[in-house]
């Protein structure tokens, strides 16, 4: 028979959501903390089932803290997403970069010259790139810094989530448009890309969530 401890802390994982690890922490962190009030107010005198109820009540409602520590989950999995955000766009844009300067880029285009329509988007999706390469830095400083700082967690867990899904499907729709409109362009290239960016985008649906349920 589960016991008032083992129903609080059954409760309160029910309504968590986030990283595995930290979220067990903090559910053991509980567990402890309840059995430790529960065996002080049995050496006062109550028996098991009165001690446990007690320390569970002096404990706080379920609802009203879960929220608490959802904040603190939600600001993790922010930070996950920031920096593999940051990883991911980093090394699409280092490898973008080194193409185009080791001039490989003239190989699909041979004696054609881009057209000016081509080379205004390749400067749109470069400004862009670099744009949600500032963003990704940014999200990580403010996952880090400003999570600590700051009393707007949840608030800034979305945007991260936000600039994060922008940055992504942005950086990759451009450079499979830009590749497919290059002579013989095969967007093979931008499609092996599509397991880190998903990956990305995965990370970002379950931060919003968190935050969502920390508000």
């Amino acid at each position: 028979m589960a016991s008032a401890v083992d129903d609080y802390v059954h409760a309160l994982a029910g309504r968590l959501r986030g990283p595995g690890r930290l979220r067990d922490g903090m559910l053991t962190e509980v567990r402890e903390a309840l059995t430790d009030a529960a065996d002080a107010y049995r050496d006062a005198g109550l028996t098991g089932t009165a001690a446990e109820d007690r320390a569970v009540a002096e404990f706080g409602p379920v609802r009203a803290l879960a929220p608490q520590f959802q904040e603190v989950l939600a600001a993790a999995r922010g930070r996950r997403t920031a920096w593999l955000l940051l990883i991911v766009l980093g090394v699409h844009h280092g490898l973008a970069e080194l193409i185009g300067r080791t001039g490989a880029w003239q190989q699909d285009w041979g004696s054609a010259e881009p057209s000016a329509l081509y080379l205004g988007f390749a400067r749109f999706t470069d400004f862009f790139v670099q744009a949600a390469l500032a963003a990704a830095i940014a999200a990580v400083v403010a996952m880090g810094w400003g999570t600590r700082r700051l009393g707007l967690r949840p608030t800034l867990v979305r945007t991260t989530a936000a600039v994060a899904a922008i940055a992504v499907v942005g950086t990759l729709t451009a450079g499979t448009l830009l590749t497919l409109s290059a002579p013989g362009g095969s967007a093979v290239g931008e499609l092996l890309w599509a397991a880190p960016f998903a990956a990305v985008l995965v990370s970002a649906r379950r931060t919003w969530y968190a935050a969502r349920l920390a508000s």
